[in-house]
């Protein structure tokens, strides 16, 4: 039997790159997926791939940065699939810009979507899962920058930091309802989202050399984010999985 049959899925943030991988991956496992990012068409095509591989998917634009937005896929989900089991809060953002260098509108740009994001997402999730009785899975995404500082990351890495956080406190909340709350921490993993400043020269030979087992690729994160939404996780909840090739190692 497939891992996640039955389950309804949301992965935010699903038309590129890891979320992307992992819709794809749910699919597979047999749960009804929710593909969210804000291009329509980009939203269609993956859930096409799914249902193309006999899998069930929607495509739902959604910019997590507005509060309405975030209703609206709760909303359609709701309307489509009668509940949901499972989120994965993929969806984030990054600017590289120095810190001497940082202005308030890129901050808020940046902690408005992996922030208040997530955060809220999270909280949609974890109230419907309530409603219907307790039991589910939401896994935040978080960072090797966590816990690594890295130039031109003073915006993005401390909101990964706060992810971090963010989980246990929600785990400790969300426990006496069954619901599991995880963070994923992926290391460096080769996507458009980081495609550009890898390609700068000298860039990607110098994070190869840090990286024991080399640049990731965003269907190394599938197993993990199966892992934590079936049953097997079911005493898993509160922590963060880094998976970076052995990064940390060092």
């Amino acid at each position: 039997m497939k891992r996640l049959e039955g389950k309804v899925a949301i992965v935010t943030g699903s038309t590129r790159g890891i979320g992307r991988a992992i819709a794809i991956g749910y699919g597979r496992e047999g749960a009804s997926v929710v593909v969210t990012g804000t291009k329509a068409a980009l939203c269609e095509e993956v859930a096409g791939l799914i249902k193309a591989e006999g899998g069930r998917a929607i495509g739902v634009t959604c910019d997590i940065a507005d509060m309405e937005d975030i209703r609206s896929l709760f909303k359609k989900t709701l309307d489509e699939y009668g509940r949901i089991d499972i989120i994965v809060n993929n969806a984030g953002v990054v600017e590289f810009k120095r810190f001497l260098d940082m202005d308030r509108e890129t901050l808020s740009k940046v902690w408005n979507v992996n922030l208040y994001g997530t955060y809220f997402c999270a909280q949609l999730a974890a109230r419907q899962m309530v409603e219907q009785g307790g039991g589910g899975k939401i896994i935040n995404m978080g960072s090797i920058v966590a816990e690594t500082a890295q130039v031109e990351l003073s915006a993005y890495a401390p909101t990964k930091a706060a992810i971090n956080m963010m989980t246990k406190c929600m785990a400790l909340e969300l426990a006496p309802y069954k619901i599991n709350v995880n963070t994923i921490g992926p290391g460096t993993i080769l996507t458009d989202f980081n495609r550009g400043q890898l390609e700068k020269p000298g860039n990607m030979e110098a994070e190869k050399g840090k990286i024991p087992l080399g640049i990731g690729e965003p269907e190394d994160i599938i197993g993990a984010a199966v892992y934590l939404a079936c049953d097997e996780s079911r005493y898993v909840t509160g922590t963060t999985i880094y998976i970076d090739g052995g990064y940390n190692i060092q």
